[in-house]
């Protein structure tokens, strides 16, 4: 049941930031160290305390046969891979924090991690989709050669978004969809009953 998986994935993040601020209060971290904590507790918590909820009330509209609108399964499942693309998204934040603790809090220069920085430096990055009607060049895409490296959090944060926007279409071609068959219901009234 959804609801239990919810319950786990919260119950999961709690455990994460409770760590995450403990180790603060326990060792003397860095800013910068400390920004990342930080980023990766506040976006946890606001996934739990906003989505999360978003989510469990509707599953529970979704139960009440008298909700008006009511959920529908296919409705949940859509909000559900969203959410599971935000928590995949902490959830490398705080692998990038774990590490860093392994590493005793210390960060090599411009690197995010060390495991990561192992793949061939000759690899070309992957290509960027360009938004069309723009006209102007992508700033900030003019980056040294050791910021443009290929991590496998960048390509995993790069998937997580193509899934989000995948979902994002298919939901607008469902809705679309429903809207235009809505739209197109005919009433057919043989002659023969309108003349009474």
């Amino acid at each position: 049941m959804v609801p239990r998986l919810l319950q786990a994935e919260a119950g999961r993040m709690e455990g994460w930031c409770q760590q995450m601020e403990q180790e603060t209060k326990d060792n003397q971290l860095s800013e910068e160290v400390l920004g990342k904590v930080r980023s990766a507790v506040g976006s946890a918590q606001l996934l739990m305390t906003k989505k999360f909820e978003q989510f469990r009330g509707l599953c529970e509209q979704n139960l009440n046969v008298n909700a008006n609108p009511r959920p529908t399964a296919q409705d949940l499942a859509g909000f559900w891979d969203l959410l599971q693309l935000s928590i995949e998204d902490i959830s490398l934040k705080f692998d990038e924090l774990y590490h860093l603790k392994s590493s005793d809090w210390q960060s090599p220069a411009g690197a995010l991690s060390p495991p990561e920085r192992k793949e061939d430096p000759k690899e070309p990055p992957p290509p960027v989709p360009k938004k069309p009607g723009k006209g102007k060049p992508a700033l900030g895409r003019e980056k040294s050669a050791d910021s443009v490296s290929t991590s496998s959090a960048e390509k995993q944060r790069t998937e997580a978004r193509k899934r989000l926007m995948a979902a994002k279409r298919a939901a607008s071609v469902r809705q679309n969809s429903a809207t235009e068959s809505a739209d197109s219901i005919e009433i057919y009234v043989p002659e023969a009953q309108t003349r009474l």
